[in-house]
């Protein structure tokens, strides 16, 4: 297949907070494809736009989860390129959903140099934090979607999920049902980036939130944290937001420093009338000339209507552009995009065929 790819010039690695000249041609997205073991699996696909993707390895995948968790699945691939430009890190949900959604107590942290060859590291909660009050194993109902992001005023790579509990449930209008009550905490990496601190909380929205993604907005020199609004749908009652109903959308909460607090915004973000979707993803596309204003693709999984939904804009508002087909080989679940530079791309074709 002949490919003419336009080399454009970024001088900040995408998602990371060091200085590292670097040219990226492409769009990487990690993800994973279904509900089965078999689809729990990380895969990849490769893009020119942003938009459109075709799967490496013909969709097969790319890191068999019997090696890497305690689960043999995983769920919401998340890669990151660290500061130096050149190594990659990976966090997911060590979880089978066919033994339940309440039976994911832990998840994956991983490391390369390469994007083919990968270190990892299975972290379950109740065995890595046995005093810590509330994250039992009779208690725990999930540890869900881990991201990472660089924390300059740490120092450290900070990796942020949401953690729900059994006795943080609370009652809804039908008897036999409570929601489960999810709030996004953070840990800090280690060095070598194989074990986590003990978990902090970051953001509680007051009802159940989870799939964080943050980003940091440097035209207005904060953070921006974009999070599904979890569960059934319900009315706020109170305060200037009142009458304002949950609907399992996208929503978006800022801050002027990493770790909060962060103000959230009563609306969501993505396609007018799209409701459920879940696994927010926001990052920049390549900018055509170094003078360009960054712009940004903000795609989330329409998980109830089969496909994955793109919209574009500058992390304030978004508009839509498209639905990506899911299908053959390319069934995305939740996941993430990074740019990758052209010797990256071909060496991950070489290696598993595109």
């Amino acid at each position: 297949m002949k490919k003419f790819i336009l080399t454009l010039l970024l001088f900040l690695p995408f998602g990371a907070g060091g200085a590292y000249a670097q040219k990226y041609t492409s769009y990487l997205f990690a993800f994973f494809s279904n509900n089965t073991p078999e689809g729990e699996q990380i895969r990849f696909a490769i893009s020119d736009d942003g938009f459109n993707y075709r799967s490496l390895n013909d969709g097969k995948p790319v890191v068999t989860s019997d090696t890497i968790s305690l689960k043999h699945s995983i769920r919401d691939p998340h890669i990151l390129r660290a500061n130096d430009g050149k190594t990659f890190y990976m966090v997911l949900t060590d979880m089978r959903s066919s033994e339940g959604w309440q039976s994911n107590d832990g998840l994956v942290l991983m490391k390369s140099t390469d994007l083919i060859h990968w270190q990892h590291t299975a972290i379950d909660f109740p065995t890595r934090f046995p005093n810590l009050a509330g994250l039992d194993r009779q208690n725990l109902h999930a540890v869900w979607a881990p991201q990472t992001i660089w924390n300059p005023v740490e120092k450290k790579y900070m990796i942020y999920y949401s953690i729900g509990r059994h006795d943080w449930e609370y009652p809804t209008d039908d008897p036999k049902f409570n929601q489960p009550y999810f709030k996004i905490y953070y840990s800090y990496a280690n060095a070598d980036f194989t074990d986590i601190t003990e978990p902090r909380l970051l953001f509680d929205f007051g009802k159940a939130s989870i799939d964080g993604d943050i980003v940091y907005d440097p035209k207005n020199q904060e953070y921006v944290l974009f999070f599904k609004d979890e569960g059934r749908s319900v009315i706020n009652p109170a305060g200037p937001n009142g009458g304002w109903r949950t609907r399992q959308g996208v929503m978006r909460a800022t801050s002027k420093t990493l770790t909060g607090p962060y103000t959230v915004e009563w609306r969501h973000l993505q396609k007018p009338g799209q409701y459920p979707v879940e696994g927010s993803s926001v990052f920049p596309l390549i900018p055509k000339s170094k003078k360009a204003p960054t712009q940004y693709i903000l795609m989330y999984d329409c998980y109830a209507n089969g496909h994955y939904q793109f919209c574009q804009g500058d992390l304030t508002h978004f508009d839509y552009v498209k639905d990506t087909p899911t299908q053959g080989n390319f069934t995305p679940r939740h996941g993430s995009v990074i740019p990758i530079t052209a010797k990256e791309r071909k060496r991950l074709e070489k290696h598993f065929g595109y």
